[in-house]
């Protein structure tokens, strides 16, 4: 009896490992099925009293994608005053849209602290102006997948 929930637990334990590191699996034919990872938590940055938040789902606040995109809240409220697409992503309808998705990795204030400076998880680089929302993309290859 105790080998057979040792065995259990060891089935459960390799489980939750795969799942928390996104490893690929084999699928029901025997082809690898890669899972995409929950993406990485990005801190909000606070400016003026706006506190700037990178959000995982983007098609709630009207978005056709759910990456890349910015909501500014009132710090003390939370009340929503404005969001932000800071990239597109040009997605293709033979891959589900899931694995397709790019979301903000990292946010900081410039040095001059007039933009906001946005990562994503392609390593491509955009800054906001905080004074008219206007993005400009700094560096990183196109968001489009090869068809």
């Amino acid at each position: 009896m105790t080998e057979f929930r040792w065995t259990i637990q060891g089935i459960l334990l390799a489980i939750a490992l795969v799942g928390l590191t996104g490893t690929a699996v084999r699928g029901e034919g025997g082809e690898l099925d890669k899972k995409r990872r929950e993406p990485a938590s990005v801190p909000s940055i606070e400016i003026n009293s706006l506190r700037y938040e990178a959000v995982l789902f983007g098609t709630p606040f009207g978005y056709e994608q759910d990456g890349g995109i910015l909501v500014v809240r009132d710090a003390k409220t939370g009340r929503l005053e404005w969001t932000q697409r800071i990239y597109a992503i040009d997605e293709l309808d033979s891959i589900e849209s899931d694995k397709q998705d790019v979301f903000i990795s990292a946010m900081e204030l410039s040095h001059s602290g007039k933009q906001l400076l946005i990562t994503n998880e392609r390593g491509m680089r955009f800054e906001m102006n905080l004074s008219d929302r206007t993005v400009k993309k700094l560096s990183g290859a196109e968001l489009t997948l090869p068809k």
